[in-house]
């Protein structure tokens, strides 16, 4: 299957001049259609969105189909934290690696350094993000009509990568990491190897992992964004300042049109920490985020549905449910920013950070995104990791006349949680998977690795070391 600028993506933009117009309007925010009829001049070719590194590709791929665009006009609220790419990418262009500037993923293939150079000497980018619609719409007349100078350019169309999903029980998929990166690569892998086949209503096509359960366990200081994410700590930290500012005015974001919702979501999460301030054992430090009125537009209603904290042992406990999320634009966005607002929470608590769970009943990732994603797991999706200490404890296991015996222990070995023995090794890994599911999943390959050992040993009348 291949996706072409007819096809697929010029239904996505607004044209109104496409033969002759010589401005291209980059909306971060505003449907196209709606930016269109706001500016109404007819210098400009066409007006696409920007909410999603795919349509950074197809906007690179519209530029260099229409040669007489000299200008791009960048406006509206960066509220997916791509401008920072797109300018970065006009200024500095790839760097000797074929990546864009700043630690900020990488292009297709097919765009090089020379490619990108082309775009960059003969059009002018205008950050006009702070600029109220009415004033770009004058400045867009104002500016300066350059002569044509470059030709018509045709990529390669897409072809999307041909998905052959692992049968799965479809719903319920644990996931345990120590970052949000590694998370979501994690994430990306579930969803390309099991994600059910769906068309949306606007035909395009996805795949979904129904009910995905991430839980990272947090270290006590925030790292940087790891390099293989499409944004650096600079796009995140704007970011997360406009996230943050959503719950405590509207003079914040004066260009911004809807978020209502965020707004207010932000609002009721404060609440519900103010509770948490007054009584770290209350049950009542969850925010619900969502109006039963908002699914009537599910497109406009926030994707987390709530938030929920508690404390253990000191410690700083996030539940957060979102009701649906594009695992490759937006959940790295989510976490981060849910996982610095629950380290912030913590130091201002004088606690410390335990672990954040994101319960995704929807994780999905469109079809434009599935050749990238498998990109970026060749790359950067190392495994099998090293063996990591389980909270849960220690097993002993050992050899007792021919009875395979464990025990669990605390990692001083000073209390004993659990002992038990069974004549044939198999039954004892089976018994202790089946009670213990809190065990991480290493640990549990680990119990069947010692259990097969100690079958060896114990058929063969060898002594049994464990390792």
């Amino acid at each position: 299957m291949e996706h072409t600028w007819e096809s697929h993506y010029l239904k996505k933009i607004e044209c109104v001049n496409a033969t002759s117009g010589d401005v291209v309007v980059c909306s971060l925010s505003t449907k196209p259609d709606q930016i269109a009829s706001e500016l109404g001049c007819d210098r400009i070719s066409f007006v696409a969105p920007l909410t999603a590194r795919s349509e950074l590709d197809w906007l690179l791929r519209g530029l260099h189909l229409h040669p007489g665009v000299r200008h791009l006009v960048v406006c509206g609220e960066d509220r997916k934290a791509m401008a920072g790419a797109l300018f970065a990418l006009f200024e500095a262009g790839l760097d000797e690696s074929g990546r864009l500037p700043g630690s900020r993923g990488s292009l297709p293939p097919e765009f090089d350094r020379a490619s990108v150079d082309t775009l960059r000497e003969h059009i002018q980018v205008w950050d006009w993000r702070q600029e109220p619609l009415a004033d770009a719409a004058k400045g867009i007349v104002e500016l300066s009509s350059l002569p044509l100078v470059r030709e018509a350019q045709r990529h390669v169309d897409v072809t999307i990568p041909e998905r052959k999903p692992f049968a799965s029980r479809k719903t319920s998929f644990p996931v345990h990491t120590t970052d949000v990166g590694d998370g979501w690569l994690q994430l990306l892998n579930l969803v390309m190897r099991i994600g059910t086949q769906k068309t949306t209503s606007g035909g395009d096509l996805l795949a979904e992992a129904l009910n995905a359960i991430v839980t990272i366990e947090l270290a006590p200081e925030e790292e940087a964004p790891p390099s293989f994410l499409d944004l650096n700590s600079d796009d995140f930290d704007e970011y997360y300042r406009r996230f943050t500012s959503w719950s405590r005015s509207e003079e914040a974001r004066p260009n911004h049109q809807g978020g209502g919702a965020e707004r207010k979501g932000l609002d009721r999460i404060e609440s519900a920490l103010v509770r948490l301030e007054q009584s770290l054992d209350t049950l009542g430090a969850t925010a619900v985020l969502l109006d039963s009125s908002e699914m009537d537009s599910p497109d406009e209603a926030p994707s987390i549905l709530s938030a929920t904290f508690n404390v253990v042992d000191r410690e700083l406990f996030g539940s957060f449910v979102l009701r649906s999320t594009d695992v490759y634009t937006d959940w790295p966005l989510d976490a981060l920013s849910l996982t610095r607002l629950q380290r912030e929470t913590a130091a201002r608590l004088g606690l410390d950070v335990g672990s954040a769970t994101f319960v995704i009943h929807s994780a999905h990732l469109y079809d434009h995104d599935w050749d990238r994603s498998l990109r970026v797991l060749s790359s950067s999706f190392e495994r099998p990791l090293p063996l990591q200490v389980d909270p849960s404890g220690i097993f002993l296991f050992g050899n007792d006349n021919g009875e395979a015996r464990a025990m669990l222990l605390d990692h001083d070995a000073g209390s004993i949680f659990w002992e038990g023995g069974f004549s044939d090794p198999e039954d004892l890994s089976w018994y202790i998977i089946d009670v213990m599911p809190w065990l991480l999943p290493q640990h549990m390959r680990y119990v069947g690795q010692e259990c097969a050992a100690l079958m060896r040993a114990i058929r063969e009348g060898e002594d049994y070391v464990q390792g």
